[in-house]
């Protein structure tokens, strides 16, 4: 079954783009100096001559080829399922419902008591998904739910229930 992509579902695949995006933008700006710098050291050019502005051209062009194929390459199942503009849906059942204390992580090292939260699971296939308190309430074991999925990057979208 196949459903419209959301706002929502727009936002959470372009939210997942950022990561290339950070990575290799850094990559970028920390290789440019590296690269203009060291090129009396990797040989390019005879010990005191100086670096032609043609040669640094070349060298950041290059370095920003390769940094523009590599967020392509990370974002580019993302990217194709923004453009698709649909999700596939696959129809599953709970196998059990757990509702449990737990504590934020850190938290008691300031106050010395820890902060508490419930947490609301669901086990289907042998597999623990995190879910919100609204589908928790609204399911019970045994019911379909049906899990929301990117056709191409496989990203898991939305759980909802059938």
């Amino acid at each position: 079954m196949q459903a419209k992509l959301t706002e929502k579902d727009i936002k959470d695949l372009k939210y997942r783009c950022r990561v290339a995006y950070f990575l290799f933008g850094i990559f970028f700006l920390i290789s440019i100096p590296i690269a203009l710098g060291s090129h009396n050291i990797l040989g390019i050019s005879e010990a005191g001559e100086e670096l032609s502005m043609e040669k640094a051209m070349l060298m950041v062009s290059g370095l920003f080829v390769f940094t523009v194929a590599m967020i392509f390459m990370m974002n580019r199942k993302y990217l194709k399922d923004i453009k698709n503009g649909f999700k596939i849906a696959h129809k599953k059942t709970i196998q059990r419902r757990i509702k449990k204390r737990d504590f934020e992580a850190g938290s008691g090292k300031h106050r010395g008591r820890m902060t508490e939260f419930a947490r609301y699971d669901l086990i289907i296939d042998n597999t623990i998904y995190l879910i919100d308190e609204e589908l928790y309430d609204k399911c019970n074991d045994g019911d379909e739910v049906l899990f929301f999925y990117a056709p191409e990057s496989k990203y898991l979208l939305s759980i909802e229930k059938k």
